[in-house]
């Protein structure tokens, strides 16, 4: 017996039964027209589409929402061939999610075959939606089946559902096609109403369109089991089963049946397969076995899109990538997955049921956008041993409204700023605050609360300007955590910033992902520009001992440049750039003349005063001091964690207090010896400013 997984959905309340199919064919408008007395209603809406390959019109319904997003789905043959959800960087606001094709190829489609016996050939009765019949697969209890419309629902308009019906044998089955504002949903229900039992094969199948071919993934399937495996054949196929597994020229043919672990987090689809994960039959005889997850993410990087794909009922994922044969159909890059059940076939009991489910959910962290912004402080990464990637990112607007309603929350507010970048407010009720401008990830403003009433104001930033926000979390009563994310997945590479702000303490944390199979080696800083009444007022608590290497500033466009500093004009050839907006934001640059001026020493004084210029790297020094200011009246602790170095710059006291150069450069650094990560390995480096002035 197949297990039955629960799975919800809007509850149809029946208004009324459709007729039985007439005895004579009936046209398309005057079914449209009797369909929209019956079933019409706001969000659904019956019309008349002509297929651009056969010319040929047959009845749909369009289901739509208040946000805008909307399907479309064809009676027929319960086909879904467009899905529009709201988006917020497009003009009109909205994104084709499916790759169709004319004559009902592509799209969302049912497949439910009979693999007992074959289905016996009966006469078709007339079909009064179509009037030509597509080649059905060998073995399909839908080959023929006429479709009718048994019930509609909507609630609120907010969620609408159309439910679809037909017999086939013994089998009563039934399919419901959901539509809510950031979401759609398939689910088929099928109750033999026979006295044998019956084995069916069964998926849920979405051709899911791409920009272009590089930049696609998925996520979520890493330490899944899988195989080659070719499709179960269905009348909606672009690729037919033979085609889907021939290898590309360049591929050497896989071997079905051979079994392989996923070990990376993201499957590139840039190579063709095509492939079933999912538990090996043999294991599913074991008492404990591993079931492939129930909820995985298709990655398209030239959108910027991502969508969530949730199954329930069905046993196997199957996932196919068209590699090079795509651009037999087109421009755009596109891929078949969804549920399944293929290699172990689900058995029907009499007078028993089966039930199974696709959801395909905006993922809301690709709502945001791309935008190169001046910061004036900064980490510096350089990732060493790949190269550039060539993914052009899109540069959408974005909807602070949005923002507010899915991220806003006690103590946290957005505001926008300009036309293309947007500020996210932290504020506890201590009165300690702190703003990030997005989409850089700069944090403009910490002010943490005063012994004495007033604040201390600092800045810094991590450099990516593709960062998307992910989550919000806490209040304003204890703490709040915002996650940003960048991804290359080209190159495999990911990185995760979480700043953190509480009562007396800002964390700001980044992880480095290297799924890749090679080394992969980094340098940089984290730059953070505290502002001072003076160098000459300031000094650096907890330095005794520790050694250091006296070097020029890493120099870049958001290094605050004193009058007379002099500027490296060279730009290192070892450096190379995996995140396109790293490239864009950094032309980190050395000296010749920089090894020539490296100086060694060991700090002489626990109390060291900061009135003098100095640039200088501590090797050797705790994980945490403490900067003082001795005009402004207040301190702060600067703590470290993953970072080896120390670096600290002072522009000196000749200028103007209290003014413009009035600031130190403090940082955590692996400017020196690089942080190595080998293949599959993660690092986290954080900063923590600690404000003991309450």
């Amino acid at each position: 017996m197949a297990s039955l997984l629960p799975f919800s959905l809007l509850k149809p309340t029946t208004i009324c039964k459709a007729s039985s199919a007439p005895a004579t064919i009936a046209s398309p408008s005057s079914l449209v027209e009797s369909l929209n007395d019956q079933f019409g209603r706001k969000g659904i809406n019956f019309l008349e589409s002509t297929d651009t390959g056969t010319n040929v019109s047959t009845p749909i319904v369009e289901l739509s929402v208040r946000n805008g997003s909307s399907l479309k789905l064809q009676l027929s043959n319960a086909h879904v061939t467009s899905y529009r959800p709201k988006v917020y960087w497009k003009d009109d606001g909205f994104e084709e999610v499916l790759y169709t094709l004319p004559q009902s190829k592509g799209g969302i489609g049912l497949v439910l075959n009979d693999v007992t016996q074959p289905v016996a050939a009966a006469t078709k009765k007339p079909d009064p939606f179509r009037k030509s019949e597509p080649a059905a697969a060998k073995g399909s209890v839908l080959a023929g089946a006429e479709w009718s419309v048994k019930n509609v629902d909507s609630d609120s308009f907010d969620a609408v559902q159309v439910e679809l019906s037909c017999t086939s044998g013994t089998l009563d089955i039934t399919y419901v096609v959901s539509l809510y504002p950031e979401s759609m949903a398939s689910a088929v229900l099928v109750k033999n109403n026979g006295r044998k039992a019956i084995d069916l094969t069964s998926a849920i199948l979405s051709h899911i369109k791409f920009k272009k071919r590089g930049g696609s993934g998925i996520q979520g399937l890493q330490g899944c089991s899988y195989c080659s495996q070719p499709p179960l054949s269905s009348p909606f196929e672009i690729l037919s089963p033979a085609e889907a597994m021939k290898a590309d020229s360049s591929q050497s043919p896989s071997k079905p049946g051979q079994w392989t672990t996923q070990d990376v987090p993201i499957t590139i689809l840039k190579d063709k397969f095509s492939r079933v994960y999912t538990a090996p039959p043999s294991e599913r005889s074991k008492r404990f076995y591993r079931t492939p997850p129930s909820k995985y993410e298709t990655i398209d990087q030239g959108k910027e899109l991502e969508f969530r794909v949730i199954r329930m009922g069905y046993d196997d994922i199957y996932l196919a990538s068209p590699g090079s044969l795509s651009e037999k159909y087109g421009r755009d890059y596109f891929i078949c997955t969804g549920p399944a059940s293929m290699l172990v076939p689900v058995t029907v009991d009499p007078g028993e049921g089966w039930r199974g489910a696709q959801i395909n959910r905006l993922h809301k962290s690709f709502i945001h956008v791309t935008l190169k912004v001046y910061q004036i402080n900064v980490l510096i990464v350089y990732l060493d041993g790949i190269g550039s990637a060539d993914i052009a990112y899109p540069q959408p607007p974005f909807n602070v409204e949005y923002l507010q309603i899915e991220f806003g929350s006690h103590g946290v507010s957005f505001a926008e700023l300009g036309q293309s970048s947007y500020v996210i407010r932290m504020l506890l009720e201590n009165g300690s605050a702190a703003s990030i401008l997005m989409p850089s990830g700069l944090i403009t403003s910490y002010k943490p609360k005063m012994w004495h009433g007033s604040s201390i104001e600092n800045g810094f930033s991590w450099s990516p300007l593709s960062w998307i926000l992910t989550d919000v979390k806490g209040s304003s009563q204890d703490s709040i955590q915002v996650e940003l994310i960048s991804r290359e997945i080209e190159n495999m590479v990911e990185v995760k910033y979480t700043i953190t702000l509480k009562d007396d303490t800002l964390n700001s944390e980044v992880s480095v992902l290297n799924s890749r199979s090679s080394q992969l080696e980094l340098t940089g800083s984290i730059l953070s520009h505290l502002t001072v009444s003076s160098p000459d007022a300031t000094y650096a608590f907890g330095l005794e001992g520790s050694n250091y290497v006296n070097k020029l500033p890493p120099i870049s466009d958001f290094f605050i440049m004193p009058p007379n500093l002099a500027k490296n004009k060279k730009t290192s050839p070892s450096q190379s750039w995996p995140l396109s907006s790293l490239k864009e934001l950094f032309g980190a640059k050395t000296d010749d003349t920089e090894i020539n001026e490296q100086t060694e020493g060991e700090e002489e004084d626990n109390y060291k005063h900061l009135s003098g210029k100095m640039s200088r790297i501590y090797t050797c020094a705790p994980r945490n001091f403490t900067i003082i200011d001795r005009g402004k009246r207040n301190s702060v602790n600067v703590g470290r964690r993953g970072f080896g170095e120390l670096y600290m710059y002072s522009p000196g006291s000749s200028h103007e207090l209290y003014g413009k150069y009035a600031y130190l450069c403090v940082g955590q650094s692996a400017l020196l010896k690089p942080i190595t990560l080998g293949p599959e390995q993660s690092w986290k480096g954080e900063q923590r400013l600690h404000n003991p002035n309450l």
